[in-house]
């Protein structure tokens, strides 16, 4: 077992978390890179951590201040009530993951988007999500959220990763999505999770259109995208009942853990944390 730890929690009052894979090898820290686990600095290449969060257990006052302002004012501009309830919640959560990972306040760090084609759109400022680089390593996320629940995936440099959870419906025609095609209701969910997070570990989103191969050995995916001979690796998690999710790589030996976080844990990860504006 291992415990994510927060600038205002010690070990001994740390939230505890269970990984539902193994783990590697635990790592010796540098005294310079703070650790969110006893014995570990950051993530070994090729080693990716999912993070299965129930958002109604995130407390939404702390969102107020954790996130930056433009979390904030994009936050505002939601208009339906409920999906402005899941987008602070869902960002909470990934600063909260983040700021373990990195050692820092989860109002600390700053983001920008990473064109995977800056010579073709010039800096449109879309793409993936990144950290701006500040005085921690450099990591891997993606973030993902459906009804009640959210994933956040985080990866070690130079890993991509993307991570997308749907809620399931009683009733869709798969059939009129061509990324997906004629699938059972459940079957396409999956198919379609594929896609999404393989658009987003990518930077391209669903501009550009995504195959996914049948599962193989132990459920594993093989995804490309439309002219690029690239193989995409497609890793499916454990969700909360009425919802599938999965975990998308470009490294084809990825090491994924899944963890679940318990109730009332995020409330005390972001305790005693003032908000800090940054611009």
């Amino acid at each position: 077992m291992r415990t994510l730890l927060s600038p205002s929690l010690s070990p001994s009052t740390s939230p505890s978390l269970s990984p539902s894979t193994s783990l590697s090898p635990s790592l010796s820290p540098p005294p310079s890179a703070p650790s969110p686990f006893p014995g570990i600095s950051v993530l070994a290449p090729g080693e990716i951590h999912v993070w299965s969060v129930p958002l109604d257990q995130v407390p939404p006052e702390r969102a107020e201040m954790v996130l930056d302002p433009g979390e904030r004012a994009r936050a505002a501009r939601i208009r339906h009530p409920r999906a402005q309830w899941r987008y602070r919640r869902a960002h909470l959560a990934l600063r909260t993951v983040l700021g373990g990972y990195l050692g820092v306040a989860p109002g600390l760090p700053r983001f920008t988007r990473r064109c995977p084609e800056p010579e073709v759109c010039g800096g449109c400022g879309r793409g993936r999500p990144v950290l701006v680089d500040g005085p921690w390593p450099d990591l891997g996320f993606s973030l993902s959220h459906s009804g009640a629940a959210a994933l956040v995936g985080v990866a070690g440099a130079p890993g991509s990763v993307g991570v997308d959870v749907e809620r399931l419906r009683a009733t869709f025609d798969w059939g009129r999505v061509p990324a997906v095609g004629t699938q059972d209701r459940i079957a396409g969910f999956r198919t379609w999770t594929a896609v999404e997070a393989v658009g987003k570990a990518a930077g391209t989103g669903l501009r550009i259109p995504v195959s996914v191969g049948a599962p193989e050995a132990g459920g594993l995916r093989r995804a490309r995208r439309s002219g690029d001979l690239a193989d995409w690796y497609v890793h499916y998690v454990d969700c909360p009942d009425g919802y599938v999710g999965c975990v998308a790589t470009a490294m084809p030996e990825a090491a994924v853990s899944v963890f679940s976080w318990p109730s009332g844990d995020l409330s005390q990860n972001v305790d005693g944390w003032s908000r800090v504006d940054i611009p």
